[in-house]
């Protein structure tokens, strides 16, 4: 049973306007590859409909590509291909690796639990291997916050990142 178009919308498909931002850009992919699989949309639909939720900028630069590679081309790019060309385009690898190393040097100053921890989310979803792993989920937030929350806070009973930070905010 193929979804059809707006089946795919209704499960959360964003349209996207071509800002280059390499996190938002991740959202994108994510939301569209969770609409995806939510709407069980085909391998052989998931670029051309992700293609229709582009807009001014990104529409653009879809045109680009494929007056570029051609339409026949296109026709038979993969999900995978057409993220590898999005991610050149909006998620330039230079400034990946600026927000990855914002994110390893990244220390709570000023900022709430809360707003550091949104600061980690943000930019861990550029490195996978923090999104893949329990335990560096965990190592890496607690070297980032202050001096006084790590002294009370133990990695006693905290086997997940969420019940640390839980347990940071009390």
């Amino acid at each position: 049973q193929t979804p059809l178009f707006w089946e795919f919308k209704a499960c959360g498909a964003p349209m996207i306007f071509g800002v280059r931002d390499p996190i938002s850009s991740r959202r994108w992919v994510e939301d569209m590859e969770n609409a995806q699989r939510t709407s069980s949309c085909p391998e052989a639909e998931k670029m051309g409909f992700a293609s229709c939720m582009l807009k001014d900028r990104a529409r653009d630069w879809w045109e680009e590509v494929i007056h570029q590679v051609g339409s026949a081309r296109v026709a038979e790019m993969s999900w995978e291909e057409f993220v590898s060309h999005f991610d050149l385009e909006f998620a330039p690898s230079i400034e990946v690796q600026w927000l990855v190393r914002e994110f390893q040097e990244l220390l709570q100053t000023t900022e709430n639990i809360a707003e550091i921890t949104a600061k980690f989310w943000e930019r861990a979803l550029l490195i996978l291997q923090y999104v893949a792993d329990e335990d560096m989920r965990r190592m890496r937030p607690h070297s980032m916050l202050k001096d006084d929350i790590c002294e009370i806070l133990s990695f006693i009973g905290c086997k997940t990142l969420n019940k640390m930070l839980e347990k940071a905010n009390e």
